[in-house]
């Protein structure tokens, strides 16, 4: 089987690192401002903040038409699923420690997997799902998750890996037409729009402290749904999600430095074998994507070569 190839991948395993590096920082500020004030009031600050750094990539670009979209019924089921998959992520940081959470959340990637096949007709080959299965199984190990914490908190934070599938499937779907931004765009503005109904019913003052928490929180959130949301439309579905489960080795790190929980050997053997498998894909993808620029058949290479009518309808596109 021929898998759907990617372009220009290490700049796709760019975007998804920082992505996740944001959310991690901001997946700590979420549990420790959940200990004073509702779930839906950190949403909202998530979800208003965030807008920022959106409407400001979008002005930054020079492109005013970003704002513009024909398709705002894929945008809306996308935002509806992304609310309330966010809705159940911060409420699991809330009943379970960071880092089991976090491993239960990376359900999502072998979900994602199975659903780019199904709904995205997307090539699979062994190579990706075997990435993503030893990946999934290297968390598991680290964590096992489920065995331990809040029943309540494993649930939910299943839930929330399974709405976070679907999500990437809709993002997935846009990306063939719509602009990165744009997504990210009507994702923040649908978010802020439903927390904001619901978080009026619960609201709380908050103090200094906690208000500078959620300053953070929607500004981390917001530049970190840029990152993601390029890398999820410009690579197959399976690739990017292979990459995900570094997060794991991010948030056992904050546990450590916030929590004091020191991480168990587990910890690091799993994060070894998870940090393997990333590497070996963008291995394979780049050389790859060598050897097709780098034939040795010279008819190959002939007709790689742009005739006179190719350059000048690319000189007409500008």
């Amino acid at each position: 089987m021929t898998e759907t190839p990617v372009e220009k991948p290490l700049r796709v395993v760019l975007s998804i690192t920082l992505s996740l590096t944001l959310f991690a920082v901001m997946n700590m500020l979420v549990k420790v401002a959940s200990e004073d004030l509702p779930v839906p009031q950190v949403l909202f600050f998530r979800c208003a903040l965030g807008m920022i750094p959106v409407a400001f990539m979008i002005f930054h670009s020079g492109n005013l038409d970003l704002f513009r979209t024909q398709r705002h019924s894929g945008h809306f089921v996308r935002s509806f699923i992304g609310f309330f998959s966010m809705c159940c992520f911060f409420w699991s940081f809330a009943l379970l420690p960071l880092a089991n959470a976090t491993a239960i959340h990376f359900a999502a990637p072998l979900i994602l997997t199975a659903l780019s096949v199904l709904l995205l007709d997307e090539k699979v080959g062994v190579h990706r799902w075997s990435a993503v299965i030893v990946g999934l199984g290297a968390v598991l190990f680290m964590l096992q998750p489920a065995g331990a914490g809040n029943p309540l908190g494993s649930l939910v934070a299943i839930n929330a890996a399974l709405l976070s599938a679907f999500a990437m499937v809709a993002v997935r779907k846009l990306g063939s037409t719509e602009h990165s931004l744009t997504i990210v765009f009507y994702f923040t503005l649908y978010s802020t729009v439903f927390s904001g109904i619901w978080a009026a019913f619960v609201w709380e003052t908050p103090d200094l402290r906690n208000a500078f928490y959620l300053v953070l929180i929607g500004l981390l959130g917001g530049i970190g749904q840029i990152f993601l949301t390029h890398a999820y439309a410009r690579a197959p579905a399976a690739f990017v999600s292979s990459f995900s489960y570094l997060a794991i080795v991010m948030a056992a790190f904050l546990d450590f430095i916030v929590w004091h929980r020191v991480p168990g050997w587990q910890i690091w053997v799993g994060s070894a074998v998870v940090i393997a498998s990333g590497l070996y894909i963008v291995w394979r993808e780049a050389r790859k994507h060598y050897a097709t620029t780098t034939s040795p058949n010279p008819d190959a290479i002939a007709s790689a070569m742009p005739t006179k009518m190719d350059t000048a309808e690319k000189d007409s596109q500008g």
